[in-house]
């Protein structure tokens, strides 16, 4: 089992979806990867065999639906100020999370949306590269001089997908195409181009990849 207990500055080190329709979200995912959802102060976290793996959230009004990627900072305060310097925005934040850390929402200059967390203890999710949760992560732009700058770390890099600039997600599956069947069943659509991967689209227009 893939016990992930500390990221380096600039790893991906959570990840989490922006609901338009929460209950139906719930729904569709806890089918797909058997997922469980514990929800505390508005904002839920998506657990798997006793292990967060993902959290889950409403998106603002007028946002898409969206799965989030964050990647590991040591000082949020430092990191917001470098993101606009390198050309790119925040969104919110940086912000107290409870107890556990502080999170900025920033996009970078190409536009793609990218989260980082400050965590106050080993942060991030514990469990990774199981079926049901997060194994790899891949930005869809050709935007890495940016994180490069910004934290040291240049993220793998997709280019000419005809998608919007985006971080995409990819979750481990013990048969792909059986959950990309089952994807398909519960209303997604799957584009299996990708040289590794099956994309999805969820049925609120949210990308995510199978492997």
């Amino acid at each position: 089992m893939p016990i992930h207990e500390h990221y380096e500055p600039g790893e991906p080190c959570w990840v989490d979806y922006g609901a338009l329709d929460p209950a139906g979200a719930r729904a569709f995912y806890g089918e797909l990867f058997g997922w469980t959802f514990r929800e505390e102060g508005g904002y839920s976290f998506v657990e798997l065999g006793g292990q967060v793996v993902a959290g889950f959230g409403r998106v603002p009004p007028g946002l898409p639906a969206s799965w989030n990627t964050y990647l590991a900072a040591p000082d949020a305060d430092a990191v917001a100020v470098r993101v606009k310097e390198l050309g790119g925005g925040v969104v919110f934040g940086p912000m107290a999370a409870g107890q556990d850390g502080r999170v900025l929402f920033a996009t970078d200059p190409a536009g793609a949306a990218v989260g980082f967390w400050e965590g106050h203890r080993p942060a991030g999710i514990v469990l990774a590269g199981e079926p049901g949760t997060w194994c790899a992560h891949e930005l869809w732009s050709a935007g890495a001089a940016f994180y490069r700058d910004l934290l040291g770390v240049a993220p793998e890099v997709r280019e000419g997908t005809g998608a919007r600039p985006q971080w995409m997600t990819f979750f481990a599956t013990a048969d792909r195409a059986a959950t990309g069947a089952a994807a398909a069943r519960l209303g997604a659509t799957t584009a299996p181009g990708h040289p590794r991967a099956t994309i999805v689209r969820d049925p609120w227009g949210a990308l995510f990849a199978l492997t």
